[in-house]
């Protein structure tokens, strides 16, 4: 092969590879199909309807019960093609259309908290029971079913045709999409919350308090970083930060070439609360929600400047919150257990909008630990009543 070939076809594969990786950390215009919006985990929506002047007039557009149980709905949603996905502590997977329609309605086997992906045509997720399933989003009928070794409650990662799951019994899966053939596994000790992907890298966090990124196709580590704190946070990773919180209540910017730490940052004091969300890198901004342990147990959301890690701004919750903030035109929303969504403004961190007590006429009355999905002028947003609300401008 003359040398120029070469040259030009090792330039293709560079430029392919780049392409797919972005194609891959950022959510299909109109579609949330992931936890957090995408593999890379960033909770960033693109929709443009909703903004700062127009959020205080959202409703709710249609709310669906799911069946009986003790603790509603943890499950986030994830939305595609027309469809929404959802789990519940009933131990069912649903799926409704974005206008409500009740479309089918699945036994996973155990409460479902664990978030659904969806991927070609296939809806996957998890249940406290360890089974990780993948249906037809169409019909629901079941392509494969697979029991691994503890509770599932992290959210699959689908990427590479490939679903990456962690369990608490303390192993890290990949398996094959299509078969849930497993291609490699992993010991990390217990996973409570999900991986995520960029660049043929697969991250995640353990109760070892560490870090990993595996390489996707072959589990080779390319590196561990030990952390303060257990890790129940899911990362959130741009093109050369991975970002993630700990139960010492720290979050932290590291290198994801390296592991090396590059900032850690306070969200609160150690002892006195966790953040267990995956955070929303928006705006120049790593933005958690964090749950305080002390009386009362409050909620706060907290900002902090990409950078360096200093802190940019805080915003006051009545409860405590593990939601994972959402980004939208300006806003970042997120849920907490005092029974409201709320909006964030991203340059101040001012309180935009909440959805309200309900004995004032607000929207729900239970708690909320699931985080938003946004698109195409919806929000979508699971409650502990074991409702899934859909909410909009009117009209």
């Amino acid at each position: 092969m003359p040398p120029g070939f070469r040259r030009r076809a090792t330039v293709a594969r560079i430029l392919i590879a780049a392409i797919l990786a972005v194609v891959l950390a950022t959510p299909a215009s109109g579609a949330w199909r992931q936890f957090h919006a995408g593999p890379a985990r960033l909770g960033i929506s693109s929709d443009r309807s909703l903004s700062p002047s127009n959020i205080g007039r959202l409703r709710v557009k249609w709310s669906r019960a799911t069946g009986n149980s003790a603790e509603g709905i943890n499950s986030s949603a994830a939305v595609v093609d027309g469809r929404v996905f959802v789990g519940s502590d009933d131990g069912r997977l649903y799926a409704f259309g974005v206008g409500g329609a009740r479309l089918w309605a699945k036994p996973v086997g155990g409460p479902v908290r664990s978030s659904p992906a969806v991927s070609d045509g296939v809806v996957y997720v998890g249940s406290d029971h360890g089974h990780l399933q993948a249906r037809s989003v169409g019909s629901g009928s079941l392509r494969w079913s697979r029991t691994l070794n503890g509770v599932i409650s992290s959210s699959p990662l689908v990427a590479e045709h490939r679903v990456y799951i962690g369990t608490r019994g303390g192993t890290f899966y990949a398996l094959k999409a299509s078969t849930g053939a497993i291609v490699w596994k992993k010991s990390v000790w217990s996973v409570w919350d999900a991986a995520a992907y960029r660049g043929g890298v697969v991250y995640i966090g353990s109760d070892r308090s560490r870090v990993w990124a595996f390489d996707a196709d072959t589990g080779a580590r390319r590196w561990v970083a030990p952390v303060w704190g257990r890790v129940r946070s899911t990362p959130a990773v741009t093109r050369d930060r991975v970002y993630i919180g700990t139960d010492q209540g720290r979050v932290y910017a590291l290198s994801r070439r390296t592991g090396h730490r590059i900032w850690s940052s306070a969200a609160v004091q150690p002892g006195n609360g966790f953040v267990r969300c995956a955070p929303a890198v928006a705006a120049g901004l790593v933005v958690v929600s964090v749950g305080l342990t002390t009386n009362p147990m409050d909620g706060k959301v907290r900002a902090f400047h990409v950078r360096r890690g200093g802190l940019a701004w805080t915003g006051e919750m009545a409860d405590y919150a593990t939601s994972s903030p959402a980004f939208v035109h300006g806003m970042f929303l997120v849920g907490s257990f005092d029974h409201r969504l709320y909006a964030f403004g991203a340059k101040h961190g001012a309180e935009l909008w909440t959805s309200g007590w309900q004995f004032q006429g607000g929207f729900f009355d239970r708690g909320i630990s699931s985080s938003p999905a946004i698109t195409a002028g919806r929000i979508f947003i699971g409650v502990r009543d074991g409702r899934l609300y859909a909410l909009g401008l009117p009209g």
